[in-house]
């Protein structure tokens, strides 16, 4: 777990004013749901600070929006504890668990998950409330996102049992679905009450930033998780791969991937900067225009966030908090704002984390996801 690495982050921090509200507030819903349960669990729950992630990550948002994209980022580390482990869940009951989850967002908001489970439940209820007030295109787009996250989630549990050994590119294609970015990238439009048009977002610009702001996010996360899973014999990430293949050393292959994050970045600042000139291609209105700029805004906020937040968080803490049963990881005391420019370290996963006691065993069900 490196804390020496410096990455190539150009952008200004700030950490949302009511983090420690939300954060309180969030405790009590993760505890409501069971997604953690006792003192022991509790006190590790606050630990790991993944609350200070969206606070990090949506420093403008308040109130209920607040709640809603922190529970929604937090909600995504029970999910790889239960899959991920360890201890971990076999691949045929994480085809029923993730078959599940796939569904929820095609279903009327509020119907209750047929597989009832903490977190089933939990998904369900923010689903309901990030769908309120949005548009069915919003709607659709963010289900499939999610959907496309599920099945991911699957394959690396796939690859787990099986000992696969991915090659670069095939674990890169795999990687950018299952770090979770796009569902929180959906977010920034969910929590400011703005849509991206759709000219806009579909256009090769804006998707290819998309892209690059995902990219900095798993390959920052592969430098800080890099001993961590190496040691659960885990074989998605990027460090180990291109040590494996190229036969570098650990710093060389380190030095590598925070190489590629500088070349995202770059890209994605490259391309930023002809967005203005892009306004009139993309028949954009004001209103329009102010919604391109805060989804940018936002990715901006989550590439530097993430950063900050792996840094302090005890998540991948080499005291093995992170592996002990009991938790399925939730809140934080929100920190202050960070630094701009290059920062040091390198974060976990914004919506994936393990460490959690495995789910009750699902009933017979699809093998796959939907």
């Amino acid at each position: 777990m490196p804390q020496d690495v410096c990455f190539f982050l150009p952008f200004a921090a700030r950490t949302n004013p009511e983090a420690e509200r939300a954060r309180e507030r969030h405790l009590d819903w993760a505890v409501g749901h069971g997604l953690v349960r006792g003192a022991a669990a509790i006190r590790r729950y606050r630990a790991w600070r993944l609350t200070d992630l969206a606070a990090y990550a949506y420093p403008d948002v308040t109130g209920e929006d607040l709640d809603l994209v922190t529970d929604a980022v937090c909600l995504g580390f029970p999910l790889d504890d239960q899959v991920g482990g360890p201890p971990r869940l076999p691949p045929e009951r994480t085809a029923w668990l993730t078959t599940e989850l796939a569904a929820i967002p095609y279903r009327v908001p509020g119907t209750a998950p047929r597989l009832d489970l903490p977190l089933t439940r939990a998904y369900a209820d923010v689903w309901q409330r990030c769908a309120a007030g949005m548009s069915p295109w919003w709607r659709e787009r963010a289900a499939r996102n999610l959907t496309r996250f599920f099945r991911s989630c699957l394959q690396e549990a796939q690859n787990r049992h099986l000992g696969v050994r991915l090659r670069e590119d095939d674990y890169i294609e795999l990687r950018r679905q299952a770090v979770g970015t796009a569902p929180c990238f959906d977010l920034i439009e969910r929590a400011g009450h703005c849509e991206v048009p759709a000219a806009a977002y579909w256009s090769r610009e804006m998707r290819a930033m998309t892209r690059y702001a995902g990219d900095v996010v798993f390959l920052c996360n592969d430098v800080h998780s890099a001993e961590r899973e190496e040691a659960d014999g885990d074989p998605h990430n990027l460090v180990l791969i291109r040590q494996r293949d190229l036969g570098c050393s650990r710093a060389e292959a380190i030095g590598q991937v925070a190489g590629l994050v500088r070349d995202r970045v770059e890209a994605f600042l490259r391309v930023a900067a002809t967005v203005p000139d892009l306004h009139a291609d993309w028949r954009l209105d004001a209103r329009g225009a102010a919604a391109v700029e805060r989804y940018l805004g936002g990715l901006r906020a989550w590439m530097i966030g993430n950063q900050l937040w792996g840094v302090a968080s005890a998540r991948y803490a080499p005291n093995g908090e992170h592996a002990a049963p009991g938790v399925l990881p939730g809140a934080a005391v929100a920190a202050g704002a960070g630094v701009p420019g290059q920062v040091a370290g390198a974060p976990p996963r914004a919506v994936t984390g393990r460490g959690s006691a495995p789910a009750p065993a699902p009933p017979a069900g699809p093998r796959h996801v939907a």
